[in-house]
């Protein structure tokens, strides 16, 4: 839900780019979940497509200036990471969500790619 409000915040804005990633990231959450029935191992291709989407996502949030430098490269480094993960998995890997090094090490990325969001929108208000 979070990111749909903040696909309407930034389209609003007049920053397509970045509401476009907010809407990827919406839909890469929601193929996510469709998978969550199946258990781990079952959901494993809904996860690579939704790592996918991630990655798309994380891309065309910071790639433009919208949020500070810092927040940007470290988004930029979790989509290379979640892209890296998808790839492995496509090329017929198999790498449950919880595997280690990848996807583990790829979520505190992601974590604080959301903190900084967080931030930059409580220091709007």
């Amino acid at each position: 839900m979070a990111a749909t409000l903040l696909t309407l915040k930034f389209f609003r804005k007049g920053n397509d780019l970045v509401a476009a990633g907010f809407l990827v990231f919406a839909i890469g959450e929601a193929v996510m979940l469709s998978g969550t029935a199946a258990g781990l191992v079952g959901s494993v291709p809904a996860f690579a497509a939704g790592t996918a989407l991630w990655a798309t996502s994380l891309l065309l949030i910071s790639i433009p200036s919208e949020f500070s430098l810092l927040v940007r490269l470290v988004g930029i480094a979790s989509s290379i990471l979640f892209a890296f993960t998808a790839t492995r998995i496509f090329w017929g890997e198999q790498l449950l969500p919880t595997s280690s090094p990848l996807p583990f090490f790829a979520y505190p990325f992601l974590v604080i790619t959301f903190i900084g969001w967080i931030w930059t929108l409580l220091k709007e208000a």
